[in-house]
């Protein structure tokens, strides 16, 4: 009778234990249901911004919007490692095995990570059971193999390929002035832009900032206040207005200006005093745009 009994014990033990593993494993499968779901929906709420930047230069640019999963692999293999005792099992590589998953992971739903990781499972039992610690439990095996953690959704902007985080300070200000001013194609309203050129090499404020500048004042008025007469000069801004600072004696700094457009004389020198290439810079612009001279410039 107690041999019975022991016998029912243990073939429902069994019975509960498997239930449980069937029931973490549908688990682990419709979280992965779940990131598909909120990808989607934020895909949806974002894709009014995401059209809006294909029909513009920017997008044109390579300035996109993404929606995708982030995998950080090599967490989830440092918690494997910690569990085995990879120097049992030869060449055998957990970082290099679970590349097989990574892209389920990326991507899958739960009708395709579930069977991905029973693959990996049956492909790697034997060196998972060989290489546990003795001081690894079978469940700790299980919550490592079927965790989360290590996956997460993630969204945002990149320009030519590079998310906005990993760009240099001055290039994250061009994305994002690049983004206002692509959202706001139907604005008219006067724009202020305050050092737009700050952290920037020469080159990157002509290639990256000019153009868009230049796009942006065929609509509306576009303010600059910049250190950068480059800027100045290859925006044709239709007037300047250049402030010099003066100490004169104690007290406060006296402050004058001297405005106009940049075919005035007076504005050209003061301006070319700190241009680079100087006055060659404004031949060079009067040659292609066939500009006139301040005509008082030209009687004196």
């Amino acid at each position: 009778m107690n041999l019975e009994k022991e016998i029912a014990d243990a073939t429902a033990a069994d019975g509960r234990q498997n239930n449980a593993v069937a029931e973490r494993r549908r688990e682990y499968a419709e979280i992965f249901d779940l990131f598909a779901r909120e990808q989607r929906v934020l895909e949806d709420l974002y894709a009014p911004l995401r059209e809006q930047l294909a029909i513009s230069e920017a997008g044109q640019r390579q300035l996109e919007f993404y929606v995708r999963r982030k995998i950080d692999v090599s967490a989830w293999v440092a918690r494997g490692e910690g569990l085995l005792d990879l120097r049992k099992t030869g060449a055998f590589q957990l970082e290099e095995a679970s590349r097989s998953l990574q892209e389920t992971w990326s991507v899958g739903n739960s009708a395709d990570v579930a069977p991905a990781m029973e693959s990996f499972i049956n492909a790697n039992r034997r060196t998972l059971a060989g290489a546990r610690r003795p001081t690894t439990r079978v469940q700790d095996i299980g919550d490592w193999l079927f965790s989360t953690d290590h996956v997460r959704l993630t969204y945002g902007l990149r320009y030519e390929g590079v998310e906005l985080s990993k760009l240099s300070p001055g290039m994250r200000g061009i994305v994002l002035l690049m983004l206002y001013l692509a959202i706001d194609l139907w604005d008219r309203r006067p724009l202020i832009v305050d050092q737009p050129e700050e952290n920037l090499d020469p080159q990157s404020v002509y290639e990256d900032l000019v153009r868009y500048f230049r796009a942006a004042k065929r609509r509306r008025q576009v303010i600059l206040v910049t250190h950068n007469p480059n800027l100045v000069v290859n925006t044709d801004a239709d007037q300047v207005i250049v402030a010099a600072s003066e100490r004169t004696g104690p007290g406060l700094p006296l402050i004058t200006y001297e405005s106009g457009g940049l075919e005035s004389d007076r504005v050209r020198k003061a301006v070319c005093r700190v241009l680079e290439g100087g006055e060659r810079a404004f031949r060079e612009r009067e040659r292609r745009y066939d500009l006139p001279r301040d005509p008082r410039a030209a009687r004196a």
